[in-house]
């Protein structure tokens, strides 16, 4: 899957609001106005976070190639791929334009060749665009960097279009994240992945808009349900399943540019950038251009579709067919199918209720056992033999995100014994041998060499490896005899099915297999199976080993897929309705020649590109034509200033202040420096700020100093004395003060991500060293403690979490540990000492989607002789926090779904799920204060108990969920109940 990342900063909104102001103010000078919708927009502050997709092993060199319109940076081993590379983004540069009417400036791409993740992503602040190099099973009939190429680029022309009609205010009061602030904020995910979607298959012979599975669910979801409201299609639900923005938006973008021309997107990003100060500025370009908005024009599209597919669905008639899969109120998909004997079938089982595992399921009774909970697994990587499963499965590096393996694992379905074999490159679509000691697998290397190779699985080596002479890509290998694998190959004209006799490596393609895209093949004697887009549905097709004569064999309502041959004669499929993949049984009686099968057209696709100036050829690329590369220095790119504000603002700590700040992050992503003055409004005193953060070695560094002066008051107690030198009188008066302040804070941190199978897990130590130097001024009281204090922390901290389901509050089972120890480090005793441990358990409900979570905590603390230390574990929700010496701390929470109403209410809030939470908190607090003349020692036990209710919403249509709620609690040793208001915003969903 493809995402555009063009992040903003929340606490961007109301440096916004501050440009919106000024932009009217001396335009219009209407104060009163504008002074009221700076207070509007200054409520919306919220956290300002720089967007990290994460870190390449610090061992790779990195090289640079310049072309006209972008620089690509990339390891240096990945050389000839890069150089064709920049000639396929400069041969898409004037074809991805040409809609939208703008050529965009050059931009940074950044090749990631070691990810086991296939993706790309284009990032505003700093403008960059990254590609995850290696393919995947699902990919199209066209090169993966080819894909990415004419995707992410359209991202590209997308917002630098936007930045070109901007008021050029914007950029300098804000930098670049004015111009991601703007690209957030206005334009709907659904336009901006739709737009690339569109491009993408109109400028190549694929893409996504001629791709069955891609366009199938909203058909299917139209005619088995119903049409959803917008902002349900647009923003999802906890009771439905929705497709995702990527095919929502394909449609409303195509179908706009087919109704009303392609320049319709063209003028609402032109209108969005000359307008940015309205409220709704993209919703009146279109009412301009089709006078209709947004919604109105969903529902205008949808209606027509709506009656397209039910007259398509009218004319379909199902052949006699069983239902073997159990009836589901949810959601629910049944894939990778097997038959483990005639009577039971193993799946792979997921939905919006339930953790994705494999289950073995009695077709005579419907009845399902769970056989395990797996990892993650890549797509189209599940295979069976006889009674065994193999499958392959991501394995996240230890310490970088852009790194990672494959596991092969292979498991039993009766006795649940399981093997692994470690692959030397990324793996997928593993398949076992018919003597079950051998699998083979589709490999890619870190220079996106392509293999199929074959590995002994009791010793893990390596048997055989074949690479075709142009690097083809291999899908879906099935073993024909124990000497030769039938497999789908992709070369520059398409997919085709073709075979190796490994004895030799010699290749055959199979003759008439050109047949669109082409998936999942399975072999049963002179038969292979196969899934095809031939007729424009996913449909089953059988190819004669001997005869090579091509039949289809079931064409379905929507889309079928996996199928599973049973020995007694009757084909297994999943079978896609509005409720997910069913399965399906039925014996083949009538088979249509391939000739006689009306080839599929895309009609949509077809009008789109017809709108463009034709297809790029990538096959005109020269590869004797050299590019001049570079070294790539990482020292010398440690900087890369994008953003900066007239406001203060620290991306870590939640600060939005008065001042200024200026905003650094390197192109690889290691580097990131916040650097600022801010203002303390209510001191009335300023501070300089730095903070630098160093993510590219195996420990990750933050380096943090402020200096400036603070201010406080105190009472100062002035006694008159007579001749005799008796007091007479005393008067108390607040006095000013000032004085000056120097902090120093160093953290070293090594995240160790441990994830494996069902389990996330994360082990991370951390020290700290903290420095604060306080200094006199002449208004500083005799009695001001200055001079230098320091302390030094230590955690240590573990979770160990599993998988949740789409509609689980918390992870049925899972734990987290924290150990922190905290001191005055030299024989010193001005911060005193620390030591706390907590830990929480995870544990399932009663009920499905129910969870519990249990907290426990202890610690022990004593006061320095000037400071003391934070708490490090969990007080009583209602209660204040007060000075213990020791504290122990217990907490259950029982979290439980209300109800999911997918509600709209009138453009404002869509509501997509209400839950509560009971709560019982209990602590023992132990210490001593000073009451009179001596030291009093307290024992003291607190307890509160309560609910929180908590809305799962959507504020204005905006991308990013809210979650919002009250708590009540009862304080019962005081007798009183306490409210407190709720709010997180999961910024990550964007």
């Amino acid at each position: 899957m493809f995402k555009l990342r063009a992040r903003i900063f929340p606490g961007f909104l109301f440096l916004y609001s501050f440009v919106c102001v000024f932009w009217h103010f001396i335009s219009t000078k209407k104060m009163k106005k504008l002074l009221l919708l700076f207070l509007v927009f200054a409520t919306y502050v919220a956290q300002a976070q720089y967007f990290d997709t994460g870190q390449d092993p610090a061992s790779l060199k990195w090289r640079q190639i310049n072309t006209t319109n972008f620089q690509l940076i990339y390891p240096d081993y990945y050389e000839n791929q890069a150089q064709v590379l920049a000639q396929k983004l400069e041969m898409v540069y004037d074809f991805g334009s040409y809609s939208l009417k703008y050529k965009p400036g050059k931009i940074s791409v950044i090749l990631h060749t070691q990810t086991v993740q296939s993706n790309g992503l284009v990032a505003y602040a700093p403008k960059r665009s990254e590609f995850y190099t290696t393919p995947h099973q699902g990919i199209y009939p066209q090169d993966w960097l080819e894909q990415l190429a004419l995707h992410e680029f359209r991202h590209v022309v997308q917002i630098d279009k936007l930045n070109a009609e901007l008021p050029k205010i914007i950029e300098a009061v804000l930098g670049e994240q004015g111009t991601a602030l703007v690209f957030g904020a206005y334009l709907p995910w659904w336009f901006i992945e739709g737009d690339a979607v569109v491009t993408e298959t109109a400028l190549g012979n694929y893409g996504r808009g001629r791709f069955p599975s891609f366009l199938m669910e909203h058909q299917a979801q139209v005619v088995d349900n119903k049409t959803f409201s917008y902002d349900k299609a647009y923003l999802g639900s906890f009771k439905d399943y929705v497709p995702n923005h990527y095919q929502l938006g394909y449609y409303l973008v195509a179908k706009s540019r087919e109704r009303y021309g392609s320049e319709i997107w063209e003028k609402a990003i032109k209108r969005v950038g000359t307008k940015p100060f309205s409220i709704t500025p993209f919703d009146k370009a279109l009412k301009l251009e089709t006078g209709l908005g947004k919604v109105q024009l969903y529902e205008s599209i949808f209606d027509s579709l709506a009656t397209e597919w039910k007259n398509t669905d009218a004319q379909f008639v199902e052949p006699s067919l069983t239902q073997l899969s159990q009836k589901n109120k949810t959601y629910t998909n049944y894939l990778y199918k097997h038959w483990l004997n005639i009577d039971e079938l193993i799946a792979y089982k997921t939905g919006l209720d339930v953790i994705p595992s494999f289950v073995r399921i009695n077709t005579k009774t419907g009845d399902e056992e769970r056989l395990i909970i797996p990892g993650s697994i890549f797509e189209e990587s599940v295979n069976f033999e006889g009674e065994w499963i193999v499958w392959a499965e991501k394995i996240p590096d230890v310490r970088w995100s852009h790194s990672g393996l494959s596991q092969i694992r292979i498991l039993n379905a009766n006795t649940k014994k399981m093997y692994s074999v470690s692959p030397e490159f990324k793996a997928f679509a593993p398949v076992l041998s018919p003597n079950l000691k051998e699998v083979a697998v589709v490999e890619t290397d870190f220079s996106s060499k392509n293999y199929l190779t074959v590995y002994d699985i009791s010793s893990g080596k390596m048997k055989y490896r074949f690479q075709t002479d142009n690097n083809n890509y291999f899908f879906s290998p099935v073993w024909l005899n124990p000497h030769e694998l039938i497999y789908v190959l992709l070369d520059e004209n398409g997919k085709h099915i073709a075979k190796v006799d490994l004895r030799n490596n010699e290749q055959t393609l199979l003759p008439g297999t050109e047949l669109g895209k082409i998936k999942q093949l399975k072999v049963a004697g002179n038969n292979l199976y196969f899934i095809s887009s031939y007729s424009g549905k996913n449909a089953l097709y059988v190819y004669d080993l001997f005869s090579s004569e091509i039949e289809q064999v079931y064409e379905p309502r929507f889309d079928v897929a996996y199928p599973a041959i049973n020995p007694k004669g009757t084909i297994a499929l999943s079978d896609y309705t509005g409720d997910g993949f069913r399965i399906i049984e039925f014996k083949p009686k009538k088979t249509m020649a391939l000739n006689e099968v009306i080839r599929g057209s895309w009609p949509l696709a077809n009008s789109m590109q017809q709108q463009e100036p034709g297809v790029v050829d990538f096959t005109r690329v020269d590869t004797t034509e050299v590019f001049v590369s570079q070294t790539y220095n990482k020292a010398k790119h440690l900087f890369n200033f994008h953003s900066w504000a007239p406001v203060f603002v620290d991306p870590d700590d939640y600060e939005f202040l008065p001042g200024v700040s200026l905003m650094s992050q390197n192109k690889l992503g290691t580097a990131f420096t916040t650097l600022g003055y801010k203002w303390d409004t209510s001191e009335k005193t300023g501070h300089f700020y730095g903070k630098y953060t160093y993510k590219g070695w195996f420990p990750v560094f933050d380096f943090e100093v402020t200096g400036g002066k603070r201010a406080s008051q105190y009472w100062l107690i002035r006694e008159y004395q007579n001749q005799e030198g008796q007091v007479v009188k005393r008067d108390t008066t607040l006095q000013d003060y000032k004085w000056n302040e120097t902090t120093f804070n160093a953290n070293m941190r090594i995240p160790l991500n441990l994830s494996q199978g069902a389990f996330s897990r994360l082990l991370q130590p951390e020290v700290e060293y903290q420095l604060a130097h306080y200094g006199k001024e002449q208004s500083t009281p005799d009695e001001f403690n200055s001079g230098n204090y320091q302390s030094l922390s230590y955690r240590l901290y573990y979770y160990q979490l599993l998988r949740k389901s789409h509609q689980d509050i918390y992870p049925n089972f899972g734990l987290a540990l924290e150990g922190n120890f905290r001191h005055s480090p030299w024989q010193s005793n001005e911060m005193g000492q620390l030591a706390a441990a907590a830990a929480t358990v995870y544990l399932p409900g009663l009920l499905k989607n129910h969870g519990i979570r249990l907290y426990g905590g202890l610690q022990d603390k004593s006061s320095g002789n000037l400071f003391g230390f934070s708490d490090a574990i969990r007080f009583p929700r209602g209660w204040t926090k007060i000075e213990t010496e020791q504290l122990q701390s217990l907490s259950l929470n029982y979290a439980l779904p209300l109800i999911n109403p997918d509600l709209s209410i009138g453009g404002i809030t869509y509501v997509r799920r209400i839950s509560a939470t009971l709560f019982a908190d209990y602590a023992n607090l132990q210490g001593g204060y000073h009451g009179g003349d001596a030291p009093t020692k307290f024992n003291v036990d607190i307890s509160s108990y309560g609910v929180e209710l908590l809305g799962d919403v959507n504020f204005f249509r905006f991308y990013a969920p809210v979650k919002i709620g009250v708590r009540a609690s009862y304080l019962k040793e005081l007798e009183d109940v306490g409210f407190d208001f709720l709010l997180s915003v999961d910024f990550n969903s964007l």
